[in-house]
């Protein structure tokens, strides 16, 4: 059977891309096509460099690097271009725009989703207006549109898979990522008195209930990631004048990210993820999770024996949180064998038996 692998970019190295290269390995000779690709990207190169990738015509726009975030509207043109009529199989792997792919009617298209996307339908709260929201709902239209052309859907979470019944009313099978327990092995965990929170500083994560309530209980914390929020973080965090208690680390590699989650306390989880695999992480070293009882989380965390929920995204509700930590009784094993069930091995079989199951 000819199989293709269909994602939305390379851009960057991430948990999407992680998938992605396990996706690759369960069918090594299956080529890649992608709207555009950073081949400068060591990481990326060192992961794909040996695939055949097939990029898309934003790949030829000049500076497209620093232009590829504002060509959205174009995403599903680009992905429309691609043909897929030597394939039996094409399987796409996306959050945003990669399922617009337009496939003959023998060759049968398995979209794997990681989320209807998420700027599209809202689903981080915030709204835009005028000439934006215009376009955003033409968008929202066509991508019912595009995920008319699927054939079948594998989600990611139980989480997604509501959203898509809602959404484009399609049923779906979860298939559960993984946690990559080789970047874990051997790393000695401690309890450095510290909380910490990595993620990408956008709004809906909602980072600010993690920094307000730990300088108001008046212990450290952690923020590992960057983006638009960064700057609201460090003008609050500056009011408060105690430089020891918060330490905003910005992006850092992956060694770092391991070490610093080693030494937590616990990872605060205050936004609402679509499954989030650093929940995952940090139970890999035996570390709890305090996060908030919506979304990914309530598939990867088991309240009051891997970590515990608050049920408001208020500061006063994760201070409540971080206070009940201190007398529930967490066992690191626990943790430890409840991020082992989301293994590589565990995915990659799972995956290959999902597929066959609706190919054959």
């Amino acid at each position: 059977m000819r199989i293709a692998l269909v994602h939305d970019d390379l851009v960057q190295w991430g948990g999407a891309e992680r998938v992605l290269e396990a996706m690759c390995e369960v069918y090594p000779e299956a080529p890649i096509f992608t709207s555009v690709y950073d081949c400068s990207n060591e990481e990326l190169s060192k992961r794909f460099g040996s695939k055949k990738i097939y990029t898309s015509f934003l790949q030829k726009i000049p500076w497209w690097r620093s232009l590829y975030k504002i060509l959205f509207p174009l995403y599903p043109v680009a992905f429309e271009q691609f043909d897929f009529s030597k394939f039996d199989l094409v399987i796409s792997h996306t959050s945003r725009f990669a399922k617009a792919i337009v496939t003959k009617p023998r060759t049968i298209h398995i979209c794997y989703c990681l989320t209807p996307p998420r700027f599209l339908w809202h689903f981080s709260g915030e709204k835009n207006y005028g000439f934006l929201e215009i376009l955003l709902s033409i968008l929202r239209i066509f991508d019912r549109v595009f995920a008319s052309r699927i054939d079948h859907f594998l989600v990611n979470s139980k989480n997604t898979g509501q959203r898509i019944k809602k959404i484009y009313q399609r049923d779906s099978k979860v298939v559960y990522p993984f946690v990559d327990l080789a970047r874990f092995k051997n790393i000695e965990a401690f309890d450095g008195g510290y909380f910490v929170v990595i993620t990408r500083l956008n709004k809906y994560k909602r980072v600010d209930l993690a920094l307000q309530a730990c300088l108001e209980l008046g212990v450290p914390i952690k923020i590992v990631g960057s983006g638009p929020e960064l700057g609201k973080l460090k003008v609050e965090s500056g009011k408060w004048q105690v430089d020891s208690q918060i330490d905003l680390l910005g992006n850092v590699d992956d060694g770092t990210v391991v070490q610093v989650l080693a030494g937590c306390r616990a990872l605060i989880v205050p936004g609402i993820e679509d499954f989030g695999i650093t929940p995952l992480e940090a139970q890999v070293l035996g570390k709890p999770v305090i996060a908030y009882r919506e979304g990914g989380v309530l598939e990867t965390v088991t309240d009051k024996k891997t970590g515990i929920f608050f049920n408001e995204q208020t500061v006063e509700s994760l201070k409540e949180a971080i206070l009940k930590l201190a007398s529930t009784n967490i066992v690191a094993q626990n943790c430890v064998d409840n991020a082992t069930f989301f293994s590589k091995e565990n995915f990659s079989a799972n995956f290959k038996k999902a597929i066959s199951s609706l190919v054959y």
